[in-house]
Protein backbone atom coordinates (compact mmCIF):
# COMPACT_ATOMS: atom_id res chain seq x y z
CA UNK A 1 0.00 0.00 0.00
CA UNK A 2 1.59 3.31 -0.75
CA UNK A 3 0.61 5.40 2.14
CA UNK A 4 2.66 2.63 4.11
CA UNK A 5 5.61 2.95 2.53
CA UNK A 6 5.53 6.35 2.70
CA UNK A 7 4.89 7.01 6.06
CA UNK A 8 7.16 4.13 6.83
CA UNK A 9 10.01 5.98 4.68
CA UNK A 10 9.28 9.40 5.93
CA UNK A 11 8.85 8.05 9.61
CA UNK A 12 6.31 11.12 9.64
CA UNK A 13 3.81 10.33 12.14
CA UNK A 14 0.07 10.53 10.21
CA UNK A 15 -2.47 9.78 13.55
CA UNK A 16 -5.74 12.30 14.32
CA UNK A 17 -7.16 12.73 17.45
CA UNK A 18 -10.08 14.32 18.59
CA UNK A 19 -8.94 16.67 21.02
CA UNK A 20 -12.92 17.14 22.58
CA UNK A 21 -14.32 13.37 21.68
CA UNK A 22 -17.43 13.65 23.47
CA UNK A 23 -19.85 12.06 21.12
CA UNK A 24 -18.09 11.73 17.60
CA UNK A 25 -17.41 8.86 16.19
CA UNK A 26 -15.35 7.56 12.90
CA UNK A 27 -17.27 6.04 9.92
CA UNK A 28 -16.08 4.75 6.50
CA UNK A 29 -18.07 5.39 3.72
CA UNK A 30 -19.58 2.14 2.27
CA UNK A 31 -22.52 2.53 0.29
CA UNK A 32 -23.64 4.74 -2.59
CA UNK A 33 -26.27 6.53 -1.11
CA UNK A 34 -25.58 10.11 -1.38
CA UNK A 35 -24.50 12.30 1.92
CA UNK A 36 -22.66 15.16 2.41
CA UNK A 37 -20.12 16.83 4.66
CA UNK A 38 -21.40 19.00 7.30
CA UNK A 39 -19.33 21.93 5.98
CA UNK A 40 -18.44 23.83 2.79
CA UNK A 41 -14.71 23.86 1.45
CA UNK A 42 -13.57 27.59 1.15
CA UNK A 43 -14.65 29.76 -1.43
CA UNK A 44 -17.72 26.78 -2.07
CA UNK A 45 -21.32 27.90 -1.78
CA UNK A 46 -22.50 24.18 -1.71
CA UNK A 47 -21.54 21.05 0.38
CA UNK A 48 -18.90 18.44 -1.12
CA UNK A 49 -19.64 14.82 -0.93
CA UNK A 50 -18.33 11.69 0.98
CA UNK A 51 -17.61 9.44 -1.13
CA UNK A 52 -16.98 5.34 -0.64
CA UNK A 53 -14.24 4.27 0.97
CA UNK A 54 -13.64 7.52 2.63
CA UNK A 55 -12.98 7.94 6.12
CA UNK A 56 -15.29 10.74 8.10
CA UNK A 57 -16.75 11.53 11.28
CA UNK A 58 -20.22 11.54 12.73
CA UNK A 59 -22.08 13.13 15.85
CA UNK A 60 -25.69 13.75 15.67
CA UNK A 61 -26.61 14.17 12.15
CA UNK A 62 -23.31 15.91 11.84
CA UNK A 63 -21.22 14.16 9.78
CA UNK A 64 -17.54 15.79 8.66
CA UNK A 65 -14.65 14.51 6.08
CA UNK A 66 -11.41 14.64 7.76
CA UNK A 67 -9.59 17.40 5.83
CA UNK A 68 -12.93 19.81 6.97
CA UNK A 69 -12.50 18.54 10.51
CA UNK A 70 -8.69 19.69 10.44
CA UNK A 71 -9.82 23.02 9.17
CA UNK A 72 -12.39 23.38 11.61
CA UNK A 73 -10.08 21.96 14.38
CA UNK A 74 -12.40 18.96 15.25
CA UNK A 75 -9.18 16.97 14.84
CA UNK A 76 -5.71 17.40 15.07
CA UNK A 77 -2.33 15.64 14.21
CA UNK A 78 -0.69 17.27 17.40
CA UNK A 79 -0.04 13.75 19.39
CA UNK A 80 0.44 16.00 22.55
CA UNK A 81 -2.84 17.98 22.04
CA UNK A 82 -3.82 17.28 26.05
CA UNK A 83 -1.00 19.67 27.15
CA UNK A 84 -1.38 22.23 24.90
CA UNK A 85 -5.15 22.56 26.22
CA UNK A 86 -6.32 25.68 27.60
CA UNK A 87 -8.00 25.71 31.11
CA UNK A 88 -11.49 26.30 31.11
CA UNK A 89 -11.68 26.71 34.64
CA UNK A 90 -11.16 29.91 36.77
CA UNK A 91 -8.42 30.18 39.13
CA UNK A 92 -9.61 30.76 42.70
CA UNK A 93 -9.24 33.78 43.60
CA UNK A 94 -7.10 34.04 47.15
Amino acid sequence: MQLENETEASGEDRRLYLPQHDGWEGRVKSDSTKEYCYYKNPGDDFFHLLVVGEIYLVRGDEKCCLNCAIRHAIVTSDRLHWQHRVSRTKPLPF
